[in-house]
């Protein structure tokens, strides 16, 4: 950070955790994303040179331009419009002019120039086209300035870390017509931003490119500016005229839509939500050499987590399931095989997070990767097994059971710290997390008193997960014919679910505790993680209908959705990040649960809190997190002023919703698709899903409001797949 950054941060948690600047964080913004590169502008266009924000334009981890402004003589355009396209790869921005006077009188009358702004990202490159148009009665002179700088900072710089050292920066090359910029990092890499103007300014230095411009009534000229980031760029002259060429012809972004109008409802504003959320997910997925995973969030998060993008892959897998194979190739390639303290790696486990760039390279961050996840292990098997229940493909399962039996042996061993057979963790790398579930903040897991629980942890939900993993192992060994193994899994997760039941229960809450501490002391407050228990199956069904009116209840849910933590623990803030804030996937994941246990209006309420505290957010885009404050008549949810957006399964929540109110329950190895007591909220009368696919079939169907819950019509079928609706 440098010396002038605001004084005011907010620091929103410890080693890794995102300092929120005052200037920056009450500013609209956009963002475009494809593959590892990601921009992020103001309304306007511009990046916006401020100490302690996010602005720039990103690849492979390292912001390559911080600062890029357009000035009409000196002075900042008016925004007219602002748009970004479905695919996420464009933006276009319409701006006019100010009033703008000389010494004694007027230049440019206000609202006489349209100023068209269109930002292109591909790959490493952006492309900035600006075209202007006059609309004045006569000629005048018109000067545009582009001011830019780079600095070269790894994201987790920009976040706020601290850094010992830097590397340095290399004295700038200056062209008529370009500019490079560059930085030899403490990893021995060379980093250039390339800047290539065409037609060429009349004045350009390290800072600013400069035009001046005559422009008669009706004319319009055009500036085409092509911003590319390398690594170690040799030869320089070749890479040069190689950017300016592209400049001069542009270039193509083409991708492939997915998911297009594969669910459809009567109500618009629905469609809206699941039309951003596709939107988003497109924005998020990145393609790999083993297919499509969800990169997790926009600004902080462009890059692989095992986590997020495991219940990401699971909340769009009746609609997307090249999503869940892609994710889980991925992950099986990158899983652990060696032991590693600095990455807290274990062989069999998933990593947590992967990120490149200088701090990664330097092994200033242990993100290299990074397997410091309780759950992301026992979700790969959740997810691998669930990949099967759709598709059948016992090919591709086939392939990864490896990995799969490397994950049950990192669980059934290293990952059960004591005898209890819970799934517990402890921090050894000295960069590492010191929680290590999806609440990851260093004060999110507590006693009662406000003590934070010390190592190793079991938490409440891991227990969940580590349980709907065994019998999802247990079902893929035996679809592979192994019918011992099977039968121990099933055992495995059987004595599991006795033992939790006796010590995670907290008789005079009746609710299961936050986690046991490391001297097996229960961690006696009340949270929304065992939401997440209901969703795998390891409550009780005597204790379902107690844990949902628990979670239902006031100090829990907000009327938009379930706060992290009760309004009534001694550590409850609705500003925080993990302890009292309210995380859509979170609410979305409670809901499918109680849906599973047929707890119907509880889910309905959740669904219709999410939907509603959607259309408050700009676009319907739901962000990451936003603040645990009560409902209140006439005003929307407060916003968290940290937040991704988009973020992966924030986007993806809408789908996991669509599936629990269908009840959709697919079983590929008997080719039958149950669609399991199917219900719809008041407000929506019908959903249409058009290309379903199980095993082999796909099918086409709508599901309506009836006399006596949901009415389900069998639009079209191709294969031989059994619909059954169960009431």
């Amino acid at each position: 950070m440098t010396s002038d950054a605001p004084k005011d941060d907010l620091i929103v948690g410890d080693r890794y955790y995102i300092l929120a600047s005052s200037v920056a964080a009450d500013l609209p913004k956009l963002v475009l994303k494809h593959g590892d590169a990601f921009l992020v502008a103001d309304r306007r266009g511009d990046f916006l040179g401020l100490p302690g924000s996010e602005f720039g334009f990103y690849h492979d981890g390292t912001r390559f331009l911080h600062q890029l402004e357009l000035r009409l003589h000196h002075q900042r355009p008016l925004l007219l419009n602002a748009a970004v396209s479905e695919d996420g790869l464009q933006c276009a921005i319409d701006l006019t002019n100010p009033d703008i006077l000389g010494d004694r009188h007027l230049i440019w009358p206000g609202r006489a120039l349209r100023i068209s702004r269109l930002l292109t990202l591909h790959e490493n490159r952006l492309s900035h086209t600006l075209t202007a148009e006059s609309f004045a009665r006569e000629t005048h002179d018109l000067v545009l300035t582009f001011q830019f700088s780079a600095d070269f900072a790894d994201v987790f710089e920009v976040r706020g870390s601290l850094r010992q050292r830097r590397g340095s920066y290399l004295p700038a090359r200056r062209h008529r017509a370009s500019l490079e910029l560059s930085y030899h990092g403490l990893d021995h890499v060379i980093r250039t931003t390339y800047l290539s103007f065409n037609p060429p300014p009349e004045h350009i230095d390290e800072m600013t490119a400069e035009y001046r411009i005559p422009i008669p009534p009706g004319g319009q000229f055009q500036i085409t500016l092509m911003v590319t980031s390398a690594l170690n760029p040799q030869p320089r002259l070749r890479a040069r005229r190689q950017v300016e060429a592209v400049a001069d012809r542009g270039f193509a972004v083409v991708l492939p839509r997915r998911g297009v109008k594969k669910i459809e409802t009567h109500h618009e504003l629905f469609n809206e939500w699941i039309d951003r959320g596709w939107n988003d997910l497109r924005l998020l997925l990145t393609e790999t050499p083993d297919g499509a995973i969800p990169y997790a969030g926009i600004p902080w998060y462009v890059a692989p987590f095992g986590r997020d993008s495991l219940l990401t892959a699971l909340q769009v897998l009746p609609f997307e399931p090249e999503v869940a194979r892609g994710t889980l190739c991925f992950l099986a390639r990158h899983q652990a095989l060696v032991d590693d303290a600095f990455t807290d790696q274990e062989p069999g486990k998933i990593f947590h997070e992967l990120r490149r760039g200088e701090m990664a390279a330097c092994r200033e961050i242990p993100f290299i990767p990074y397997y410091g996840s309780v759950d992301a292990t026992p979700l790969y098997l959740m997810l691998l097994a669930e990949y099967l229940r759709w598709t059948g493909g016992l090919d591709v399962v086939r392939d990864l059971w490896p990995a799969a039996e490397r994950a049950l042996t990192w669980m059934l061993g290293p990952g059960v710290v004591d005898d209890t057979g819970y799934l517990s963790y402890q921090r050894r790398s000295p960069l590492g997390l010191d929680n290590q579930g999806w609440k990851d903040s260093h004060d999110a897991i507590m006693h009662a008193s406000g003590e934070l629980a010390k190592v190793p942890i079991a938490l409440v939900e891991v227990q969940g997960y580590q349980y709907a993993a065994l019998l999802g192992a247990a079902e893929i060994a035996g679809a592979l014919g192994q019918a011992e193994q099977a039968s121990a899994l099933r055992l495995r997760a059987d004595r599991l679910r006795q033992r939790f039941e006796v010590d995670f229960w907290l008789e005079e809450h009746n609710f299961y505790a936050l986690a046991l501490d490391g001297e097996q002391r229960a961690c006696r407050v009340i949270s929304s993680n065992p939401g997440h228990c209901l969703w795998t199956g390891i409550v009780s069904e005597a204790r379902a209908k107690a844990v949902t009116e628990r979670l239902m209840a006031a100090d829990i849910f907000t009327g938009w959705g379930l706060r992290t933590l009760s309004s009534s623990e001694r550590l409850y803030n609705p500003m925080s990040y993990h302890n009292g804030s309210v995380w859509p996937h979170d609410t979305a994941i409670a809901a499918l649960g109680m849906r599973r246990y047929g707890l119907t209006e509880p889910f309905l309420s959740l669904a219709t809190g999410l939907f509603e505290a959607a259309l408050h957010f700009e676009g319907t885009r739901m962000p990451e997190l936003f603040c645990g404050f009560p409902r209140s008549a006439g005003q929307g949810p407060i916003r968290y002023p940290a937040a991704c957006a988009p973020q992966a399964w924030s986007a993806a929540a809408v789908f996991q919703l669509v599936s629990g109110m269908l009840g959709l329950v697919p079983d590929a190895k008997e080719n039958r698709l149950t669609l399991d007591r199917p219900c719809l909220p008041s407000w929506l009368g019908w959903i249409e899903l058009r290309g379903l696919r199980l095993h082999r079939s796909s099918i086409d169907l709508r599901v309506s409001q009836g006399r006596a819950g949901a009415a389900v019509e069998l639009l079209a079928r191709d294969g031989d797949v059994e619909v059954i609706v169960r009431r």
